[in-house]
């Protein structure tokens, strides 16, 4: 039977927010409300978190252990290779499908998981399924594969970029299928809920805030007429430049 494997990749060592998984919210580590919302999927079999073995990750193996958490520590530099490594630890099968998030979306969406994984397993399983971050924020993030078209990539990726973000070498790939989930609207896409600056951090703080206890069930749409309704709070990062969406 295909199992849907969930992989959140997690760090402290951002240069921008140091510590930034772990950071306070509310009281409570960002890496906890990620968890959390990430729980709340119907489709996902296993969830990992893939850390580096450095010692700087060490706070966030100790509250996988706290959380009774599963986790996995692999190289800091070669992500590809944690990566690959986490699903294995997970006893990953060339049919079982990946998902991979990362860990510093605190509002990270089950339903947008769950649809991803859905899509894909209406395709061909070497086909890249991804979030459109031309109709979705970044912050709602969700890549899925297989893990034979993991496998391949890291078998046959060789430069540093490919090494360093998991799918480079999978969407870079003629032969790959890529297919988007654009089920969000185009003007979403100005919004911004990962957490790479400080002013990521106030955004997402002063957000769930505002839901209170609605954070863990609140849908990616409901965010999104949120932050229209309270332009004040879309302003808070406004400025920090997102990557291109692919």
């Amino acid at each position: 039977m295909q199992r849907a494997i969930c992989i959140t990749q997690a760090r402290m060592g951002s240069s921008r927010l140091p510590g930034k998984v772990l950071a306070a919210i509310q009281d409570k580590p960002m890496l906890e409300y990620h968890l959390a919302r990430v729980g709340q999927a119907k489709l996902v079999d296993k969830h990992i978190i893939a850390t580096s073995n450095t010692e700087i990750d060490k706070p966030i193996v100790e509250f996988c252990q706290l959380n009774k958490q599963p986790f996995f520590c692999g190289s800091e530099l070669d992500v590809l290779s944690r990566f690959y490594h986490a699903a294995l630890h997970e006893n990953a099968a060339p049919e079982d499908i990946i998902i991979r998030l990362t860990g510093d979306c605190p509002l990270i969406s089950a339903i947008l998981i769950d649809e991803a994984i859905t899509k894909h397993r209406q395709g061909d399983n070497s086909q890249y399924t991804h979030i459109s971050l031309s109709y979705f924020p970044r912050g709602f993030d969700v890549e899925v594969f297989s893990m034979a078209s993991l496998t391949k990539a890291y078998e046959n990726a060789t430069t540093v970029a490919e090494r360093e973000h998991v799918t480079l070498y999978l969407y870079s790939q003629p032969d790959t299928i890529i297919v988007p989930v654009e089920t969000g609207e185009l003007g979403w896409n100005k919004f911004r809920l990962c957490v790479d600056e400080d002013e990521d951090l106030q955004l997402v703080t002063t957000l769930i805030k505002l839901l209170d206890k609605n954070w863990l069930n609140v849908s990616p749409k409901e965010i999104c007429q949120l932050l229209q309704l309270h332009p004040e709070i879309a302003r808070i990062n406004a400025n920090i430049i997102q990557r291109i969406a692919h």
